[in-house]
C-alpha cells in the first residue's frame, strides 16, 4: 500500500517509518524543512515537504496514497493552546485533506490520556466514554473527535497506547539518565497503575492494522501484556536495565508542580520544549493509567514481543551507545 506517515522524524513516528518499509509498503512521509531525519534516512521513502498548520500542502502530501498514519503530535507544552493548535487542528486539517483525497483508511496514534485514567485497577473498554484529566489529553481527544467529524468513507483505526518508551525517547530519557547515576525519584508512594510499551512494539501494532481486514470505526489499546506496572516496580526494573541499586527519594506533589513550572519557565526562555510540564504531571498523580489491547490482537493476532525489562536494557543500551545519558 502507499502509506502517508506524519511525525516520521519523531520517536513513535520513526519506528513506525521502520516497521511499515519493513513490510514493503511505499511510504511517504510528511516532513517539516527543519525536520532531523538522521534515524530514518537509512529508510526508503518519499519526502513531502508540509506542515499541519497549512492545509494546502496536506491536500498535496494525501493525492495518490491509501493510507495515513497520523504520528505527529505535541506531547509536552508550556501553553495549553499549543497542544490544541497541534493535536486538534492539526488532525481535523489532516483528515479534512485525506477524506477530499479519497484516502481509503486513517490510523491515529491517539493517547490512554484521551480516554482518561481508570477509576479502579481494571481498564476500562477502549470504547467507554471519555474523560480526559489533563490538557494533553483533552487535545487529543479533540483530535479523535475531530478525525470523527471528518472521515468521510474513510476507515478509521484510532490507537490508545500508554507510556510509550524505546530508544530515541526524549519524553522519559532524564529518568534514564538519573538511573545510570544511581538516582530516581517518586512520586508520592508509588502504587499509581500504569501499562507501558515499548516503540518498536506499538510500531509493529500499526503493521499488523495494515496487514488485517479493517472495520469502519475501531478503538484500540495497545500495551504490553506484563503490566499493569505501579511505580515502584517500573523503577526497581529501570534500576535492573542501569545495573544500578537506585536511591529513590519521594518527592511531595508540590515539589512535581515546582519543577514543572521551572521547566516550562526554562522552555519559554529557550524557545523549546518543557522536560516536565504541568499537564504531565496531572496525569502522573492519577491512581491508573490502564489499557486492555485483547480487541486489538483478536483483531490483527498482533502481540508485543518485548517485556518491561528486556525494553528497558535496550533503550539503556541505545542511549549509552549514542550518548544520550
Amino acid at each position: 500500500m502507499h502509506v502517508l506517515l506524519t511525525g516520521g522524524s519523531g520517536f513513535i513516528g520513526g519506528h513506525v517509518a521502520r516497521a511499515l518499509t519493513a513490510d514493503g509498503h511505499e511510504l511517504r512521509v510528511l516532513l517539516r524543512r527543519t525536520s532531523d531525519t538522521r534515524f530514518i534516512d537509512d529508510l526508503a521513502f518519499e519526502p513531502v515537504i508540509g506542515d499541519l498548520r497549512e492545509p494546502a500542502s496536506l491536500h498535496a502530501a494525501c493525492r495518490g496514497v491509501d493510507v495515513v498514519v497520523h504520528a505527529a503530535a505535541v506531547l509536552r507544552a508550556v501553553d495549553t493552546r499549543d497542544f490544541m493548535l497541534a493535536n486538534r487542528e492539526g488532525t481535523a486539517a489532516l483528515a479534512d485533506a485525506a477524506a477530499r483525497s479519497g484516502v481509503e483508511r486513517f490510523i491515529y496514534i491517539s493517547s490512554i490520556a484521551a480516554q482518561g485514567p481508570a477509576p479502579s485497577p481494571t481498564p476500562e473498554p477502549p470504547d467507554t466514554q471519555t474523560h480526559p484529566v489533563s490538557a494533553y489529553g483533552r487535545s487529543k481527544e479533540a483530535g479523535e473527535q475531530a478525525l470523527l467529524q471528518r472521515r468521510g468513507r474513510m476507515q478509521i483505526a484510532i490507537l490508545r497506547p500508554p507510556m510509550v518508551y524505546g530508544p530515541r525517547d526524549t519524553g522519559l530519557q532524564a529518568f534514564f539518565w538519573m538511573a545510570k547515576r544511581g538516582l530516581s525519584v517518586r512520586l508520592g508512594e508509588g502504587k499509581n497503575l500504569v501499562d507501558a510499551i515499548y516503540g518498536p512494539d506499538l510500531a509493529e501494532a500499526i503493521a499488523a492494522l495494515l496487514r488485517s481486514t479493517p472495520r469502519q470505526l475501531a478503538r484500540y489499546h495497545v500495551c504490553d501484556t506484563g503490566g499493569p506496572y505501579d511505580w515502584n516496580q517500573l523503577l526497581a526494573t529501570l534500576g535492573e536495565a542501569a545495573e544500578r541499586r537506585l536511591w529513590i527519594p519521594t518527592l511531595a506533589p508540590a515539589m512535581f508542580h515546582g519543577l514543572a513550572r521551572a521547566s516550562e519557565l526554562w522552555a519559554t526562555v529557550t524557545q523549546s520544549e518543557p522536560t516536565l510540564d504541568r499537564a504531565r504531571v496531572v496525569e502522573m498523580r492519577q491512581p491508573a493509567w490502564i489499557c486492555d489491547p485483547t480487541s486489538l490482537i483478536d483483531d490483527t493476532g498482533w502481540r508485543p514481543q518485548t517485556g518491561l525489562l528486556e525494553g528497558m536494557r535496550l533503550t539503556m543500551a541505545w542511549y549509552r551507545k549514542h550518548g544520550w545519558v
